[in-house]
């Protein structure tokens, strides 16, 4: 009779479930490589198409007009970029706040959203209905709490060679002030999830971007059907929607490392907020495409293998082996984010880091559960990770 009773079925389990997660990193790390070398091929500078800057928000007067002023310096030609900010349903005068830079920037339209149905996600109704204004061949999301670059549109446009269809750019947490320890964590828990998203579109897959710093062709978007199958699902207006694309596999997929294209975009400012902010991030795991929901499902598999094994291992249930894969797990968490840093030009942080491995496992245990069963609140509304569905295809076009 073996010491260990529940071996060798539980190493088996570590094993066989962290091997897709493992695998995946090494392809991160070897697509986040790749990534300086995909923005060498740049689109000729004389291309430049139309614009439309689309920006959902709800309560951002205090924010606002700091981004539109941001999209007032832009080195690209002002004539080729409209902007649309979509005043959803604002308590704060967030329309007022953009309307007052319409003297400043005579291609600003603000769309003002009185009702969201009850059975649609109000980010996407916000887009789509700013979609129905614009009339860019690119179109470029953001959020109204961030800031830009002057470089930002003409950087990422340029990375708009003939097949690319999308362009996702980084995203950083940065309000300019020295943070006490439990936003820096926060925010490089951000970043590693921005990591993975550039490393994985630099290996030819694509599992997530950020809808801050997103822009794609209106054609990408219309052929891909747009938000139609997950127009219910709370979350998901970037990720869903890029898995989406990469599905369809007409467009080619890039990620931009350019300086000039990370954004900056205020963190949530308590931790109650933080928490609610990944349970809806953690939501839209269910609607995944096959293989992210595969990879999801695996990895899942493999962190709650990792949280219990201590506690069977101490009861005698099980051997020492887990110890291995944990250290594997944090090797190539380490990998991806040392090449990160690198490759954005990002300032390490590995004390922050190390606490934020710590808290890896569990916390994403409970956002993938807590976001599924949960719900959460988000923009002063209460959500559970779907709505009624409906069909949006009518609203998209012009």
């Amino acid at each position: 009779m073996p010491d260990f009773p529940w071996e060798p079925f539980w190493t088996l389990l570590l094993l066989f479930s962290g091997s897709a997660y493992l695998f995946t990193l090494n392809r991160i790390v070897r697509g986040l490589v790749n990534l300086p070398l995909a923005n060498a091929q740049r689109q000729a500078q004389e291309w430049q198409p139309k614009v439309s800057v689309i920006i959902p928000c709800r309560d951002e007067a205090e924010h606002i007009g700091l981004a539109l002023d941001d999209l007032g310096k832009q080195d690209y030609p002002a004539e080729l970029i409209q902007i649309i900010v979509v005043d959803d349903r604002s308590a704060d005068g967030t329309g007022d706040e953009a309307r007052s830079r319409k003297e400043k920037l005579p291609n600003l339209t603000v769309v003002t959203v009185d009702f969201c149905p009850e059975d649609v996600s109000p980010k996407k109704h916000a887009i789509l209905q700013g979609l129905a204004k614009a009339d860019g061949e690119i179109i470029i999301t953001t959020d109204g709490d961030c800031r830009f670059k002057p470089g930002w549109i003409k950087e990422m446009i340029a990375c708009f060679a003939p097949d690319v269809g999308v362009v996702a750019g980084l995203t950083v947490f940065d309000r300019n002030i020295e943070e006490p320890h439990w936003q820096k964590i926060q925010q490089t828990d951000y970043l590693s999830h921005s990591f993975f998203a550039a490393g994985a579109i630099g290996s030819g897959m694509a599992f997530n971007c950020n809808g801050s710093n997103l822009a794609l062709r209106r054609e990408t978007f219309e052929e891909s059907g747009g938000y139609d199958q997950f127009s219910q699902v709370v979350t998901g207006d970037d990720t869903l929607l890029i898995q989406r694309i990469k599905q369809n596999g007409k467009w080619r997929i890039h990620f931009c490392t350019y300086p000039e294209t990370i954004v900056r975009s205020r963190p949530e400012e308590t931790p109650a907020q933080v928490f609610n902010q990944r349970l809806r991030w953690g939501s839209g795991g269910l609607s995944y495409s096959p293989t992210a929901l595969a990879l999801g499902l695996t990895t899942f598999v493999f962190f709650l293998s990792l949280f219990l094994s201590p506690l069977f291992w101490l009861g005698g249930l099980v051997s020492a082996n887990w110890m291995l894969f944990f250290v594997l797990k944090a090797a190539q968490e380490v990998r991806v984010m040392k090449r990160g840093w690198q490759i954005f030009g990002i300032t390490e942080n590995w004390q922050i880091f190390s606490i934020l491995e710590l808290l890896h496992i569990p916390a994403t245990l409970i956002f993938a559960i807590g976001g599924h069963l949960w719900g959460f609140r988000w923009k002063g509304q209460k959500f559970n990770r779907t709505r009624k569905h409906i069909n949006l295809s009518e609203t998209i076009t012009k």
